[in-house]
This record gives structure tokens, C-alpha cells and sequence, in this order.
């Protein structure tokens, strides 16, 4: 195991709490403005200390990797996750990527890794560009989309890409959070569709090498008696050819 594997074997659980920590900092304020400012403040500094985790970690695994460049070409999701400022407009974007960092990490400990990835994605961005809509619109003038739940209710209808028009962003950051939702939901459920034909086909092909194999094992047997059958009609034509014998005679 090379020494990029073992420091990744060691963060994954740690990084996946801070994940989690990290998306209840960004929704607490949107789900509960009402909050006090020491908790908006304690919040805060949960969401720096997250980003300064993952930034010691993307560092580190630049740092332990072969070919570093290849590395951060290929790991483009760490590198947003770390780069991007945590001002306003790009911070649902940092939160998506630290979440899908960590449902990556997730994955690898379970069996069917391209579904959960994917199922948990989904989820995330849902909720994620539900609360950042609802950040972005509920003080603007003429907004329709005021609390958390109608921000969620929008995003699930946009991530369909349904949209019944009875919610939808004014403010330009709003309509950001759209832009990319609109994109990430076309490719969620492409990659669902595709998934899923992808499972029926090895399903078709499971069944068609399992009728081969039965047919297989049935000529085998039809051969066999085959084999018999010829030779118990071997054997009675040999019986045919002999004489009876005679019956036994009284003294």
C-alpha cells in the first residue's frame, strides 16, 4: 500500500464527519435564522475549520502523490472544494463539493458504490441548492420562494427539470443556483438511466451464460443415455442370438 492509500484509509472518517459537520453549519442559519449572532459566529468558525481539513489533506495527498500534476488534473472536485472563497455567492458551491468529497469517500466502503454515489449526490444537491435559493430569495423584493420549504419544493421540481412556475428565483444569485441544478439534475438522471440499462444488460447476459450452462449440462446427460441406450440394445440383441435354455427335466 502506497503511502497516498494509507493517509487516505486514515482521513476517510474524519473527513466524512467533517463533511457532515460542515453541510449542518451552512443549513442552520437558512433553516433557523433566528439564531443568535454567537451561534451564527460558532457556525462560522465551523465552516473555516472544515475548509482548513480539507485543504491540509488536498495538500498532503499533492504532496504524497507520484506524479503531482496528474493528480491535481484528475482531483479537480478537491481542488474546488479548496480554492473557492468563502464569501456568499460560491459558498453552496463549496458545500456540494465537500459533501460529494465525502459521499466519495463513503462509497468505497460500500458494496454498490456507483448507486450509493449517486443516490447520495442527488440527495445533497437537493437539499443544498434548496437552502441556497431560499438564502439567495427570501429578502429580495418580489420574491416567491420565502421560506426553506419552498426553496426545497423548487429545487426538486427544477432538478427534474419539471418546473410547474408556482416558485422560481429573481435575484441573479438565485438564478446561478438554477443554471447549475438544471445541468447537475440532466446528469444525475442520465447517469441513472444508464446505470440502469447497464444493469439489465449484465442481467440478460447473467441469464443467457445460466441457459447456456443448463443446456450444456442436459446434451451432457442426453449424450449419456444415448451411450446406454445403445448399449442395453447391444446387450438384447446379443440375448436374441443365444438359445433359451432348457427347461429342467423331473427325475
Amino acid at each position: 500500500m502506497t503511502r497516498s492509500s494509507r493517509w487516505e484509509r486514515a482521513t476517510d472518517t474524519p473527513l466524512l464527519a467533517l463533511g457532515i459537520a460542515f453541510l449542518i453549519a451552512y443549513a442552520t442559519p437558512i433553516i433557523a435564522p433566528e439564531i443568535s449572532p454567537g451561534w451564527h459566529l460558532f457556525l462560522e468558525w465551523i465552516e473555516i475549520g472544515t475548509w482548513a481539513a480539507f485543504a491540509v489533506d488536498f495538500v498532503v495527498r499533492v504532496s504524497l502523490a507520484e506524479d503531482r500534476r496528474a493528480f491535481v488534473r484528475t482531483h479537480i472536485l478537491d481542488l474546488l472544494a479548496v480554492a473557492l472563497p468563502l464569501f456568499r455567492p460560491l459558498r453552496a458551491l463549496r458545500v456540494v463539493s465537500v459533501v460529494i468529497l465525502s459521499t466519495r469517500r463513503l462509497s468505497k466502503v460500500l458494496k454498490n458504490r456507483v448507486m450509493t454515489y449517486v443516490g447520495i449526490t442527488a440527495v445533497s444537491v437537493w437539499f443544498i441548492a434548496g437552502l441556497a435559493v431560499t438564502d439567495a430569495e427570501r429578502n429580495a423584493t418580489g420574491a416567491n420562494i420565502l421560506t426553506v420549504w419552498d426553496g426545497w419544493w423548487w429545487s426538486f421540481i427544477t432538478m427534474a427539470t419539471v418546473g410547474f412556475g408556482d416558485h422560481f428565483p429573481v435575484t441573479t444569485d438565485g438564478r446561478l443556483v438554477a443554471v447549475g441544478l438544471v445541468v447537475t439534475g440532466i446528469a444525475l438522471i442520465g447517469t441513472i438511466t444508464a446505470y440502469i440499462a447497464s444493469w439489465f444488460a449484465s442481467a440478460g447476459r447473467e441469464a443467457e451464460e445460466a441457459i447456456k450452462v443448463e443446456l450444456g449440462v442436459n446434451e451432457d446427460k442426453l449424450d449419456a443415455l444415448t451411450i446406454e441406450i445403445g448399449e442395453l440394445k447391444a446387450l438384447v440383441a446379443r440375448l436374441a442370438g443365444q438359445p433359451l435354455p432348457a427347461p429342467p427335466t423331473a427325475d
